[in-house]
């Protein structure tokens, strides 16, 4: 993941605000406004699992490269105080789906079957992808909040790296949604951010396409089936007509009111919406290439659970929060044709059902791209689609649109979704591993007390003290059961490295199992566990996962390496003490001086082999008739320093 200090980077105004924390534009280096920070709020970072788990799965996602997400560049924490950690991601031109469904004067949209259509296929799409290419992975927030439509009609996901951190706060269902605007299906136990919870999310955001409107804060969980019950829908010619049964079947299924019929994942919810659509293409209206404008009649003002007639409405081309929207005259007839800007709802035509028209892509087959691809080791068989085009390194010529990249060297075969752009060159870059086995690294658990039955992803392993060998690099969720409670804990595995995970008993299901190690000294020093760092004294302190660790504290110009095992508590902080070694200087001047170092007298020259603490040093030679010296000087616990000096040259 490419770094993005955010303590460096000046902070706009406000853009969007809910739950989660503030949303901020900001100039990177350049000075272009092409960032944007999610100041996440103090009480959810509060919770000493939180930041572990959002970098975490900020790491894990950190290779997303796909049109239809907002890239996360960085996980940071502000300078400022009263600010807290942030997101910082690509920025993304549009309007948030959640603005674009609470009109206003500047805003008077409401969406038609057509358009809302278009808007839920490209978002059911995207999660399926991120589905069918991290198994293991669910975004965990989908929500009008956390969606952009683009000028284009084009459906951007954003701050797709919250699930997992999200997951760690242990709030009921009821509070996830009121607070956050966080759907969750009902289940036993607590809640769980994996791809049910996905789809869950997705039907909530279709259903709220289909009204026209965000759900209200008591409609959701109580409700829904009523809202649904009763949704009606806005024909491609604005007027209302009962909701296709298949397509609320669809949402039903989405929505989870049924867990014995619930789609299990994005992948099965695209499956069944396809065929929904194509079963209804035969119902399509004919309809012109312009938008017509259709004025909303006084008695169908706000209905209860119903939509509001349809107003469609195009775009500028401007920035959330307020963009500039063409406004329907009031009249009670329709008004003439306009044509079709590039816009929001520029995608509405064709009749209600015409899936097929408007999802397909464009017949531009000479829109082509150039595709570089390199990998380490060279070698590695190219598919793109499903199709064998050569050996890495290798540059390929590929139609504009979604691509699914697979490498297949000596290991696991690697898979990257790409989008091309006309006319656009881009590179790829891969690093594989020698073979399958050097991939696979492997877990220690030991609970105190022991004797705790261990599952690792559903998996039971045996009893606590053991290793788990043979584990895919990448998080594992590792699940302890004694008779004292149960702990649940994401542990992530490196390639060919061995994780360690102690964890106390006795403690309720939910108590951190995270804590914090903290390392000072008077140079920079970098902290690494089996060989993978940790991080370095530049940050007060480094969330490891709670139970003991064995660290090696590291400055290599020094010469300095000290081995630590640390014992850290659940939810609480390990000091690390070190005993600073010293090294050896010798100081000599002609014709002689006197000498101090960091302010202090340290003698006359000559002076040899002077004890002084490693690192780096200020040296000041004063000679009463020639004056004074100042240098800088490096002492190492390696090589004994020397400096000398003539006090009859200027330095």
């Amino acid at each position: 993941m490419e770094s993005a200090r955010a303590s460096t980077l000046q902070p706009s105004a406000i853009i969007f605000q809910d739950g989660l924390g503030e949303r901020r534009r900001i100039s990177d280096a350049t000075g272009a406004d092409s960032l944007e920070l999610l100041c996440l709020r103090r009480e959810l970072t509060a919770i000493p699992s939180f930041e572990f788990a959002l970098r975490e799965r900020a790491s894990r996602l950190a290779n997303v490269r796909h049109t239809s997400y907002g890239r996360v560049r960085s996980v940071d924490r502000l300078s400022d105080p009263g600010a807290t950690l942030a997101i910082v991601s690509e920025s993304t031109r549009g309007i948030r789906l959640s603005n674009l469904l609470t009109p206003s004067e500047r805003r008077p949209v409401t969406l038609d079957i057509n358009a809302s259509l278009h808007l839920m296929r490209q978002l059911v799409s995207a999660v399926a992808m991120l589905h069918e290419n991290a198994g293991d992975i669910a975004h965990g927030a989908i929500g009008p909040e956390r969606i952009i439509v683009t000028p284009n009609a084009r459906v951007v996901i954003v701050e797709y790296v919250l699930g997992a951190a999200l997951e760690q706060l242990h709030l009921s269902p009821d509070r996830y949604w009121k607070e956050l605007r966080v759907a969750l299906p009902a289940a036993e136990g607590a809640p769980r951010f994996d791809q049910r919870a996905d789809v869950t999310q997705i039907g909530v955001v279709g259903l709220s396409l289909i009204l026209g409107r965000l759900l209200h804060e008591d409609e959701y969980p109580a409700k829904i089936r009523d809202v649904l019950a009763s949704a009606w829908a806005i024909s491609a010619r604005g007027g209302l007509e009962p909701l296709p049964p298949g397509l609320r079947a669809w949402l039903a299924r989405a929505l989870q009111l049924d867990a014995r019929q619930a789609f299990a994942s994005a992948l099965d919810a695209r499956a069944e919406l396809d065929r929904v659509l194509s079963g209804e293409e035969e119902r399509a209206e004919e309809a012109g290439d312009e938008l017509e404008l259709h004025e909303e009649p006084e008695h169908l003002q706000e209905p209860e659970h119903e939509p509001p007639p349809h107003v469609a409405a195009t775009s500028q081309d401007e920035e959330e929060p307020e963009p500039d929207m063409a406004q329907p005259r009031p009249s009670t007839r329709r008004s003439g044709r306009v044509a079709a800007v590039v816009g929001l709802l520029a995608l509405s035509v064709g009749g209600a059902f015409a899936a097929r028209r408007y999802l397909a892509p464009a017949a531009t087959a000479a829109a082509t791209g150039q595709l570089s691809i390199t990998s380490t080791p060279a070698g590695a068989a190219v598919l793109i689609d499903g199709d064998a085009r050569g050996v890495t390194p290798i540059v390929l010529t590929l139609e504009a649109g979604a691509h699914l990249v697979q490498l297949r060297g000596a290991g696991d075969p690697r898979t990257l979704p790409i989008s091309m752009a006309a006319g656009a060159e881009m590179s790829q870059y891969v690093e594989l591993p020698g073979g399958a086995a050097a991939k696979l690294g492997q877990l220690q658990v030991r609970t105190e007390p022991a004797g705790a039955q261990v599952t690792v992803d559903a998996v039971v392993r045996g009893k606590s003290p053991l290793v788990v060998s043979e584990l895919t690099p990448g998080q594992h969720l590792v699940v302890l059961e004694s008779d004292l409670g149960t702990v649940r804990q994401t542990v992530t595995i490196e390639a060919a490295a061995t994780a360690s995970l102690v964890v106390p008993l006795g403690a309720a299901e939910g108590a951190p199992v995270s804590g914090w190690i903290t390392v000072s000294g008077p140079v920079d020093l970098q902290i690494y566990e089996n060989k993978r760092l940790l991080g370095t004294t530049q940050t007060d302190r480094i969330m490891v996962a709670a139970g003991r660790h064995d660290i090696e504290i590291v400055n290599e110009p020094l010469g300095f390496r000290v081995v630590r095992t640390v014992q850290v508590p659940p939810g609480k902080t390990a000091p690390v003490k070190l005993d600073w070694p010293k090294g050896t200087i010798a100081l000599n001047a002609v014709p002689w001086a006197e000498v101090w170092i960091d302010g202090e007298k340290v003698g006359e020259t000559p002076i040899g082999n002077l004890s002084v603490p490693i690192g780096p040093h200020e040296v000041i030679f004063r000679h009463p008739d020639l004056g004074e010296q100042r240098h800088a000087t490096t002492v190492s616990a390696s090589t004994p320093a020397r400096l000398s000096v003539d006090m009859r040259k200027k330095p």
